[in-house]
C-alpha cells in the first residue's frame, strides 16, 4: 500500500466521522455522507468477495477486515496482482 493513499484514506474517514457527529455546513456535508456511504458498502462487498485472502494472511481475521474497511482497494488490489 502506498503512503499517499494510506494518509488520503484514513483523512477521508477522518473527515467523514467528524462529519457524521458534527454535521459541515452546506452542501459539502450531504456530499461527504453519502460518499462515505458509498465507500463503506464498496468496502464491505470487498470483505465478502476477499474472504479468504482475509483468513489466510491475517492471524486474527478481525485484523484484516478492518484494514480492508480502512484501506479498501488500496489492501485488495495487492492480492488481485499476485492472482494475475
Amino acid at each position: 500500500m502506498n503512503n499517499f493513499g494510506k494518509i488520503f484514506m484514513l483523512a477521508f474517514w477522518l473527515s467523514f466521522a467528524v462529519n457524521f457527529f458534527f454535521p459541515l455546513l452546506g452542501e459539502y456535508s450531504l456530499w461527504l455522507q453519502w460518499g462515505g456511504l458509498a465507500i463503506v458498502a464498496a468496502h464491505l462487498i470487498e470483505c465478502i468477495i476477499f474472504r479468504k485472502q482475509i483468513h489466510a494472511n491475517y492471524t486474527a481475521p478481525v485484523e484484516g477486515y478492518a484494514i480492508v474497511m480502512l484501506f479498501g482497494a488500496l489492501r485488495t488490489g495487492e492480492w488481485m496482482r499476485k492472482k494475475a
